[in-house]
């Protein structure tokens, strides 16, 4: 009997010298060393290299900035904006690094709850989003939370 296997979930590249515009919704990892306007609602993480320049709304596991982007960030996880780096927008994020000589003109918002709210998120489509993974490989459940009384 033959088992069925899993087909492996594909990072996504927008390559130096390509040009895109739309929404990008993917399952697995994005990054970007070309030119991206428009929507990323990414459940993987989103990396935009030091060529990449994105004029975009960005939703990710986790946002890593090398390059450039305008627009608005909510990043379930780590926002990182790298020293060759640049961010004009506004950022939500559970967790911030920010290198010395990155340049941020941003509003920030610290928001930890960023972390455990993606368990029962949906999707456009209305589907259910997949649970978090942390870096160990877990899937992070949410803990509940106690009443006052």
């Amino acid at each position: 009997m033959r088992r069925k296997r899993s087909i492996p979930v594909t990072d996504t590249l927008i390559g130096r010298g390509t040009s895109s515009e739309g929404r990008i919704e993917c399952d697995a990892g994005l990054r970007i060393d070309g030119e991206f306007s428009g929507e990323i609602v990414c459940r993987g993480d989103v990396v935009i290299g030091e060529s990449g320049i994105v004029r975009s709304n960005v939703e990710a596991r986790s946002v890593t900035v090398a390059g450039k982007l305008f627009g608005s960030v909510k990043s379930h996880g780590r926002f990182t904006l790298l020293a060759s780096g640049e961010m004009n927008g506004d950022v939500a994020a559970a967790g911030y690094v920010i290198e010395g000589g990155a340049r941020l003109n941003a509003d920030c918002r610290t928001d930890p709850s960023l972390a455990e709210g993606r368990a029962d998120a949906q999707r456009d489509d209305g589907r259910k989003q997949p649970a978090p993974v942390a870096a160990d490989g877990r899937i992070a459940v949410p803990q509940a939370k106690k009443q006052a009384g």
